[in-house]
């Protein structure tokens, strides 16, 4: 059984491994210089190439569940790119309110109404609109000193030459077509709060001509993430314009470094003697002592806020505790800080169908930047307690029960009957009675009922300490 088992191990690794070759050509100046000719970029002088893009973006980290289908969505841009000086803007918006990301192969910025200023290179992978666009890759390759090639490999039922070389963010690997010289995708490893780093291959489909040159650009583009398109466009009405008539096309002189992003220690609300919620302008949890153990309802945003959360649970329930994590929803940006608890030897409970995908956050290796996690994974065991239609702590003093609505299936909510508090989850926020929210907050009525729980005062993610009476505000309802 044992030998069957390696045997089977060994196929799926050989179908799922890149079939890769020595390349056939030595030079990568060459390599590139055919593909720059393949897409007519020597036709097309110092014009501005222009197009309106439609993009769709998945929103893993937000959706109802965290497989596919994801929730997502979508908004219009426009893209203007300079060949010659390598040149990226895109722009979206409506005056007066429009924003123009601006780019070239060293910098990158934002031009407003406010003012321009310069943004860091990469933002792990979001606003990166060179990677989407292959004239700006091949922009960027054309210059690099360290370019090499790698191998062939079988990528999209054909063999491609793959060229490597090394930026601040780290190794790239361009796939070009040796047939046409035509580029077919770029791949990389980013850096990703909740997973670590991840897979990113950007890929070029359907090529269309440019009005007004002999050059080629392509219809689509993907964002592919660990085998998962995580976001997808369409380019049309590609056309060439003279400079001049482009507006706008490189960072004003003036232009100041945007202010590194501050991270804010988050403010305590009493809600009773060994009860706090902890917040900050983005995200509400509560920790509460009860029985020597310390419950955490909810990690959101990562491990800085978790540490800031960790050191006011230090002063507000002083000594060691145990510490019990309460997961009571999956979307990423609240559960991003779990790692953090988990490599403290925290016990995680939530829904049961969160186990799976919060054993995947847990497995995950950090290769790039290893977090606490990955530093003490010898000595970490992670210990998973589902809430199987209803769960009692502490002796009773925290009641966990599952909301089970249509659109809450798999959220939790957490009473503590000494302090006759209930604490609602994600999706109780602004939106007025038509709203998603309005939906939310009565699946929340109806679970409470359901429970026979008689809450006076509740908090939620998005919401500060409220009365319970509060609610029909969010539902609509009397």
């Amino acid at each position: 059984m044992s030998v069957s088992f390696a045997l089977l191990l060994s196929l799926v690794s050989a179908a799922t491994a890149p079939q890769c070759r020595p390349a056939a050509t030595a030079s990568p100046q060459v390599v590139i210089g055919r593909a720059i000719d393949a897409l007519g970029l020597q036709s097309v002088g110092t014009g501005i190439r222009t197009s309106t893009v439609t993009n769709v973006l998945n929103m893993a980290y937000q959706s109802d569940r965290m497989y596919p289908p994801y929730l997502w969505s979508s908004r219009g841009l426009r893209l203007a790119m300079e060949w010659e000086r390598g040149l990226l803007r895109m722009e979206q918006g409506t005056a007066p309110n429009t924003v123009a990301f601006l780019s070239d192969s060293v910098r990158r910025g934002a031009v407003s109404s406010r003012g321009a200023m310069l943004l860091a290179p990469r933002l792990a992978g979001l606003l990166d609109e060179r990677a989407m666009d292959p004239w700006t890759v091949l922009a960027d390759w054309r210059g690099s000193g360290d370019l090499r090639v790698v191998e062939e490999c079988m990528y999209r039922d054909y063999w491609r030459v793959v060229l490597g070389r090394t930026t601040q963010g780290g190794a790239e690997r361009l796939y070009l077509d040796p047939k046409t010289g035509v580029p077919i995708k770029l791949e990389r490893r980013e850096p990703h709060y909740l997973w670590g780093d991840v897979n990113a291959e950007f890929v070029w489909s359907i090529w269309t001509p440019v009005k007004g040159s002999r050059a080629l650009a392509p219809q689509f583009a993907f964002r592919i993430v660990d085998g998962e398109t995580d976001e997808q466009r369409v380019l049309e009405k590609y056309a060439m314009v003279a400079r001049d008539s482009a507006g706008v096309m490189s960072l004003p002189a003036d232009a100041t470094p945007a202010a590194n992003p501050v991270i804010a220690n988050p403010d305590t609300v009493r809600v009773a003697a060994n009860t706090f919620l902890l917040v900050t302008r983005a995200y509400t949890n509560v920790v509460t002592l009860q029985r020597d153990t310390v419950y955490v309802l909810d990690a959101q945003t990562g491990p800085e806020r978790a540490q800031r959360d960790s050191a006011w649970i230090g002063k507000l329930f002083p000594g060691r505790h145990p510490i019990v994590l309460v997961v009571t929803d999956l979307a990423w940006p609240h559960i991003a800080g779990m790692r953090y608890w988990v490599g403290q030897g925290a016990t995680v409970v939530s829904h049961p169908a969160s186990r799976t995908f919060l054993e995947r956050v847990i497995n995950r290796k950090w290769t790039m930047q290893p977090d606490v996690l990955e530093q003490r994974r010898s000595k970490v065991r992670f210990t998973f307690r589902p809430v199987n239609g209803s769960l009692s702590l502490a002796g009773g003093t925290i009641q966990l029960r599952p909301i089970d609505g249509a659109g809450s299936e798999g959220a939790l909510m957490a009473f503590l009957p000494g302090e006759r508090f209930l604490y609602a989850g994600d999706f109780i926020q602004g939106g007025g009675p038509e709203s998603f929210s309005a939906t939310y907050a009565r699946e929340v009525a109806a679970a409470v009922s359901r429970a026979g729980f008689i809450p006076v005062r509740f908090a939620g993610m998005h919401l500060p300490l409220s009365d319970w009476a509060s609610l029909s505000r969010f539902t609509g309802q009397p």
